[in-house]
């Protein structure tokens, strides 16, 4: 995630640059078809130009927004991973796991939701 290396040397915690390539790579690898960009110093992922997830960090959280359509339909699920959340994101704390499983599906979800979809935002 080449793209991603300065945003990711902007962190002081070695342990969160270390994380965050962790999701990175496993983004690249699970979903090879999703072109990543950076926007509004955010990396995103993307496909066929429209917007699929948000990964960003905060000092005591990752972000993850995939839109309040994908935050609805899995709404039980990420409380049930013990994630707090709001309308557009959930945020996954430094010390707790990342449900790949969970996260494979709403991005699977936006993909197919999202297939004929133009613009950039629902």
């Amino acid at each position: 995630m080449e793209l991603f290396t300065s945003y990711i040397k902007g962190f002081d915690n070695p342990e969160h640059r270390e994380r965050l390539e962790e999701i990175y790579a496993w983004m690249a690898n699970t979903f090879p078809q999703l072109e990543p960009v950076l926007k509004w110093n955010t990396p995103m992922f993307t496909d066929h130009g429209t917007f699929i997830i948000g990964i960003d960090a905060a000092k005591h959280h990752m972000s993850f927004a995939p839109e309040a359509v994908t935050m609805t339909r899995f709404a039980d699920d990420i409380k049930e991973a013990g994630y707090s959340a709001t309308k557009g994101l959930f945020r996954i704390k430094w010390n707790q796991p990342v449900d790949y499983e969970l996260l494979k599906r709403m991005i699977e979800f936006n993909i197919e939701d999202k297939a004929g979809h133009e613009g950039f935002w629902r």
